[in-house]
């Protein structure tokens, strides 16, 4: 997809996932976020696919019984989401639109992850609006805080606290707030669950 290297065993191929290029990859790796976040079967609702480097892992992930619906506002790159991830993959489904418009995502039941990858002053609040109509109880939200997006004055420590405390008070269990740092500067991952 991106010219990861390959590995062939007597199991499989298998790609590089590099976390300099996903922050899901990123969270995985530093240990602190479960590697089974995402299983075979999930159903994935990913906000801010951008050219679809994450989300071409996570469709690997979620295997054919699985489906990932991916949002990206940019008609530029999404053409290239589209073109070089959505029309290989049949368990990918893309929407070339605004997170904002959460009602243009429904019709495929409801998910099992929401990820939230897009930098918005108000990414909290898009992420938070999306998982109360698509994401089943008990499933996860997974909200990659881009704090200089959010406010570029504050630390961005502080930023984290603020927005994971955000999800708190929308009724999420924040279970992981994880720095992504050195994989990506001002960057965090939240992991939170739906009550």
């Amino acid at each position: 997809m991106y010219d990861e290297e390959l590995l062939e065993t007597r199991d499989g191929e298998y790609r590089s996932w590099d976390p300099f290029w996903s922050k899901l990859a990123g969270a995985i790796l530093k240990g602190e976020l479960p590697s089974d976040v995402i299983k075979d079967g999930d159903k994935v609702l990913y906000l801010g696919a951008s050219t679809g480097t994450t989300i071409s892992h996570v469709s690997d992930i979620v295997g054919s019984e699985g489906l990932v619906v991916g949002v990206e506002l940019s008609a530029r790159v999404g053409r290239e989401f589209l073109e070089h991830v959505a029309k290989a993959r049949t368990n990918v489904i893309p929407f070339i639109s605004d997170a904002r418009e959460t009602e243009r995502f429904a019709g495929f039941g409801k998910m099992d992850v929401v990820y939230c990858d897009i930098a918005q002053r108000d990414q909290t609040d898009i992420a938070v609006a999306n998982a109360k109509v698509h994401l089943k109880m008990g499933g996860r939200l997974l909200l990659i805080v881009k704090a200089r997006s959010i406010d570029g004055l504050k630390e961005p420590a502080q930023v984290f606290k603020e927005e994971a405390q955000r999800l708190r008070d929308a009724g999420f269990v924040v279970e992981k707030v994880i720095d992504l740092r050195p994989y990506d500067k001002d960057h965090a991952l939240v992991s939170a669950t739906m009550r």
